[in-house]
């Protein structure tokens, strides 16, 4: 192991590896000397050192100060050099910060960019010694150049992975290093773009434009050039304005990377290359509301425009309140300003004018279309859309994009149906997105998927939630967290409430701000949690945005089925198919069939012959839309269906619903019931909670000096002298929220 350590970053100085210091440290030289033996490696003769550092003395001068630097290093240092009459070596290895660099940049870049190298002998400099002056900056370029590969690298890596925050920071040290990148600035500008952020990544290149005229006086390359004209022209759809606006201004911007969708990313891309090559492509993002799939293909579109494509979106609507082919529509207007319009053919023009209108605006010598004299000439409608379709691949490759595919009318899936048949051989990528819980079986959307599906060059991208880890990556990119296991607990806890919904979750997470749960830091952008707005535990905050969506979604159920997802939500624990059947008044077939219906609907889920809520905000929104007399009536008749199936095991349930549902005979008899089976299982802390219930439903002396009696039973068994804090006896977890969820810093005051 080296016994020295020669920094290099910064002005250089020598120490000790294991610790300490060498004082004094020698004389600028004399470094210089120690400096470029260590990067040079390899025996030097003594005129090439001599005239390296004392190049402007007269030889002889120079070779007794090269003497004299030789033994102050060796006065200084010990026998770290070796030496003869003609030649000047390192006798021993000593570490360097650069040498470290110059080999992680070959074999891990990342780690190699934890080195400042911008900062090489940065303040050092050494008198009438021009030859190592020019030495020194042929190193500093070549360090640079070595520094700059390694960001490119992994900025090139990084936007691979769809990691656009750490592009920029990566690009953005790229263009400290060398402001006239071409490359470092495309990266910058394009992953602002596909961050979101089109008015940062104009303004971007609006700034690296500036920089390069006024230092070479030259423009952009036409890829940069190309690349910013699309982003100024791709003009994003207004945005939804929220319920509710004032907790944006204490809120953040809950922009993160695309974590977790990898491989779905993957899929993507590789359609679009085929699309490339001239061949058409279908891929249909399903998966349940909220799940990201908007969100996976918007970042997908950003990219389809900075690769060159043209882009056309479409949206479906509820049906009930839908105007035919209005997805259609929304597509047209946008090819409105894509190039390759003009090629479609005039009478062709007038037939797609009968949907858009505004087309007479483009091409003024458009005739008006005439009225069809039958129902068989439809055919020209759909035709002249298909003709301009191909006209804009013929261009450039096409990318149709339709955001909830299963709110398309019936009309518009024909007219899909008929483009896709007549564009395959055409450059067109279609995209649907896909809410399965909304999509009905005989809805025209759901035939129109399974024919997709069907497809040769069709592919089904289906998303499910985040995982655990994946959760807590999204909250630590979200919240700037500093600290390696930042938020671990508190992303537990809400994966825990939204089981890895990533729209639930941020919702939430709004929420907790808008509430006063969870603040930022100003200079960091760290976010922080207040310690004293949970002491003491308080309710898990359902945000309005996700009650409104999830009570839309329960509203559009026919009245069967809501009645069914009702008892579900208050069985909380689980729902058979024997107790929908004895609830309901209904067969056991027909209850199956009722579940089945909310299964498709993404509602409930069936596990191990149970019937749960998909998600725990939803059982919490549909047992907040009923009043407490409803309420009460569906625990009640829970608990009477369950006595009377006698399921032994279900005693903790028969006592919790009869509890709350006004049955105190049968709450008190079954909560003995439950108490016992916890004894068994040692589970003594829950005993005397089922004691507790069993206690406050005891109708006579007899039954309260019963329990006490019991009470004092578990105690003695467990050893205990008084009983523990309470357990809690189930309930929705949505409200259970304590200081020790939340493993974040605490906002620091500001100083007097």
């Amino acid at each position: 192991m080296p016994s020295l350590t020669l920094t290099l970053l910064g002005p250089p100085s020598v120490t000790p590896t294991d610790g300490g210091t060498i004082v004094p440290q020698p004389g600028a030289k004399v470094l210089a000397l120690l400096t470029y033996l260590v990067l040079e490696q390899g025996p030097h003769s003594r005129e090439e050192l001599a005239g390296l550092l004392w190049g402007e003395s007269p030889e002889p001068e120079a070779r007794a100060s090269l003497r004299q630097a030789l033994k102050h290093l060796r006065d200084a240092l010990g026998d770290v050099i070796r030496t003869d009459r003609a030649v000047v070596e390192l006798a021993q290895p000593i570490r360097c910060d650069v040498r470290d660099f110059r080999k992680l940049a070959l074999e891990q870049p990342q780690q190699a960019l934890t080195t400042e190298i911008p900062r090489f002998l940065a303040g050092f400099s050494v008198r009438h010694a021009p030859q190592f002056d020019e030495w020194v900056s042929a190193t500093r370029r070549e360090l640079l150049q070595q520094y700059e590969h390694s960001l490119g690298i992994l900025a090139r890596e990084a936007m691979g992975q769809c990691r656009w925050r750490e592009t920029i920071e990566l690009a953005e040290r790229w263009l400290k290093c060398d402001p006239l990148s071409d490359e470092a600035a495309r990266l910058a500008v394009e992953a602002r773009y596909l961050s979101g952020d089109r008015g940062a990544a104009i303004a971007r290149f609006s700034e690296y434009r500036a920089v390069l005229a006024r230092e070479t006086g030259c423009e952009p390359s036409r890829a940069l050039l190309s690349l910013a004209r699309r982003v100024e022209s791709d003009v994003p759809p207004p945005r939804a304005r929220p319920v509710t606006d004032e907790w944006y201004t204490r809120a953040p911007s809950f922009e993160s990377s695309l974590i977790g969708r990898e491989d779905e990313w993957a899929t993507l891309v590789k359609a679009w290359k085929a699309v490339h090559r001239g061949a058409g492509r279908i891929v249909l993002i399903q998966g349940e509301a909220g799940v990201g799939k908007s969100r996976l293909a918007e970042e997908f579109l950003r990219w389809i425009v900075a690769q060159g494509g043209s882009v056309l979106r479409g949206h479906g609507y509820d049906g009930r309140a839908g105007i035919p082919y209005e997805p259609v529509v929304e597509v047209l207007r946008d090819a409105l300003g894509a190039p390759g319009l003009s090629g479609t053919a005039p009478e062709w023009l007038t037939e797609v004018a009968r949907l858009v209108p505004e087309l007479k605006q483009r091409f003024p010598a458009l005739s008006e279309p005439g009225t069809p004299s039958n129902s068989t000439e439809g055919w020209r409608l759909f035709e002249g859309v298909a003709q301009l379709m191909l006209a804009l691949a013929a261009e450039r490759p096409v990318l149709v994009s339709l955001d909830d595919l299963q709110w398309c009318d019936g009309d518009s899936c024909n007219l899909l149906r008929f483009l896709i048949r007549r564009t395959e051989q055409a450059p067109i990528f279609w995209l649907g997105t896909l809410s399965l819980g909304e999509l009905e079986r005989d809805a025209p959307a759901a035939r129109l998927c399974r024919v997709l599906r069907t497809k040769a060059h069709a592919s089904v991208v289906s998303l499910g939630p985040l995982t655990e880890d994946e959760h807590w990556r999204m909250i630590r990119e979200m919240g700037h967290l500093s600290t390696p296991t930042g938020a671990r607990r508190f992303a537990k806890r809400i994966f825990g409430v939204t089981a890895g919904n990533p729209f639930y979750a941020i919702e939430l997470l709004k929420t907790m701000f808008a509430q006063g749960l969870l603040a930022i830091n100003a200079e960091s952008g760290e976010w922080t949690a207040l310690s004293g707005a949970v002491a003491g535990g308080r309710e898990f905050p359902v945000s309005q945005t996700v009650h409104d969506v999830i009570a839309a979604r329960v509203e559009r159920l026919p009245e069967r089925l809501n009645e069914v997802l009702i008892t579900v939500a208050v069985a909380g624990a689980g729902c058979r198919t024997e107790v929908v059947s004895h609830v309901h008044g209904i067969s056991r077939l027909h209850a199956a069939a009722v579940g089945d219906a909310l299964v498709d609907r993404r509602l409930i889920v069936e596990e191990g012959g149970v019937y749960r809520c998909a998600h725990p905000v939803i059982a919490h929104v549909v047992r907040d839309g009923l009043t407490a007399m409803r309420r009460r009536e569906v625990h009640r008749t829970l608990a009477l269906a369950l006595e009377r199936l006698e399921v032994p095991q279900d005693a903790r349930e028969i006592a919790r619903h009869a509890d709350r549902g006004g049955e105190p005979a049968l709450a008190y008899r079954f909560a003995l019931l439950a108490s016992e089976g916890a004894v068994e299982r040692y589970a003594f802390a829950e005993a005397l909670s089922w004691l507790d219930l069993a206690a406050s439903n005891a109708r006579t002396p007899e039954e309260a000096d019963a329990v006490n009696r019991l009470t004092a039973d578990v105690l003695e068994a467990a050893g205990w002298s008084e009983a523990p804090p309470l357990t809690q006896l189930g309930g929705p977890i949505t409200r259970e929220l304590e200081r020790e969820d939340f493993d974040l810093s605490e906002p620091t005051l500001p100083s007097r």
